[in-house]
């Protein structure tokens, strides 16, 4: 997916192997003239070096970006499990995958963005729902300045960027890096500290859920940890993430997910898998958004009042403080589901919608709402 603006165009474009047979081919097809299987020798060698060249490892430099970004459709299903890492090729057919839309994922200007001035040197900023993170590519690094809440207008930029990856990616590409923030956060101290790590484990060709069909692909594993404090509350978030890149693509197509929630003595707040791609050729907001993109509010909110919440008819929820206690769930009536704050501690509650089995995903959106 050279460009998600136009994927059926950018494959044709971008994931072909254009072969150029080196000279030395040529010229050996020209010594061989005088063989009596003069076809049959020919027909093997080319054919030898047509599937050394199309079977070679891909590097894939610092992608190029449209001008304007773009936007495509997050699309989330059921985890299966990824293939162990090998310096062979592999062929991975994620064709027929079935999923449902989460969101919309747009990569924009940063210096589009209300919060721009929070995050000095970022070119593009992710939008999905009310989260908003912050991007950059200088210096061949996939860099995050930070994060952003645009429903109630909280910038948490990093005392450093937090390094993702590096280019240009190839087989065994490995990086690491920390990261932290520590801001008041109405009123009260919230901190943030945490490591990640990444290394590109495996190479092949890829077939899309929607069967788009990319020739160069390489696969890196990506995992972070950070605990996550305020006002008393602590959180452990532990992430791991299979993920797969095209050739030019900016973010990765297709993830393996898991995500583990934990308290400070290891108890589960949280446990979540899934898989989860971007759709090919979105290229604009869908007439009805996804009903976890959409952001809980007011945020923050007085104890006792009421969170508005819009949701599809039929979509599950929870609320659930950060010491993984349940404070309320229920199935959406549709439009506006108003929920009652009463008996909730001041604090951080988290609210997500639900997958059909009735379990968190970990694609969705979580939406932290303040309680004062």
């Amino acid at each position: 997916m050279a460009e998600l603006v136009d994927a059926r165009d950018s494959n044709s474009r971008s994931f072909g192997v254009w072969v150029r047979f080196p000279l030395r081919v040529q010229e050996s097809g020209a010594l061989f003239c005088y063989i009596r299987c003069m076809n049959r020798a020919l027909f093997l060698l080319w054919s030898f070096f047509l599937v050394s060249e199309a079977l070679a490892q891909p590097v894939f430099d610092t992608p190029t970006v449209p001008e304007l970004g773009y936007a495509s459709d997050l699309v989330a299903g059921e985890y299966f499990a990824p293939t162990e890492a090998s310096e062979a090729p592999q062929n991975w057919d994620f064709s027929g995958t079935p999923g449902s839309s989460v969101g919309l994922l747009e990569v924009v200007p940063a210096g589009s963005s209300p919060f721009s001035k929070s995050f000095d040197g970022a070119e593009w900023s992710t939008v999905n729902g009310d989260q908003l993170g912050f991007l950059s590519l200088a210096e061949d690094n996939m860099q995050v300045f930070g994060n952003a809440n645009a429903a109630n207008g909280v910038a948490l930029p990093f005392s450093d960027p937090l390094v993702q990856w590096t280019y240009p990616l190839e087989l065994g590409t490995s990086s690491s890096d920390d990261f932290g923030a520590s801001i008041t956060l109405f009123g009260q101290p919230y901190s943030l500290m945490g490591e990640s790590s990444f290394e590109v484990d495996a190479w092949g060709s890829l077939v899309m859920p929607d069967g788009a069909e990319i020739q160069e692909v390489l696969r890196g594993v990506y995992t972070q940890f950070y605990t996550e404090t305020y006002d008393g509350d602590t959180a452990n978030w532990y992430l791991n993430q299979v993920v797969y890149f095209a050739p030019d693509s900016l973010l990765p197509l297709f993830y393996h997910e898991i995500l583990d929630v934990t308290d400070l003595e290891g108890n589960v707040l949280l446990e979540v898998t899934d898989v989860a791609w971007l759709a090919n050729g979105v290229t604009s907001i869908p007439t009805e958004e996804a009903p976890s993109a959409q952001a809980p509010f007011p945020n923050p909110v007085k104890s006792g009042d009421e969170v508005t919440w819009p949701m599809a008819q039929g979509q599950r929820w929870r609320a659930m403080a950060l010491d993984g206690k349940v404070l309320d769930e229920g199935v959406s009536m549709g439009s506006f589901d108003r929920i009652s704050t009463s008996g909730w501690s001041k604090g951080l509650v988290l609210l997500m919608s639900l997958g059909s089995d009735g379990q968190p995903c970990a694609s969705c959106p979580v939406h932290r709402v303040v309680v004062h």
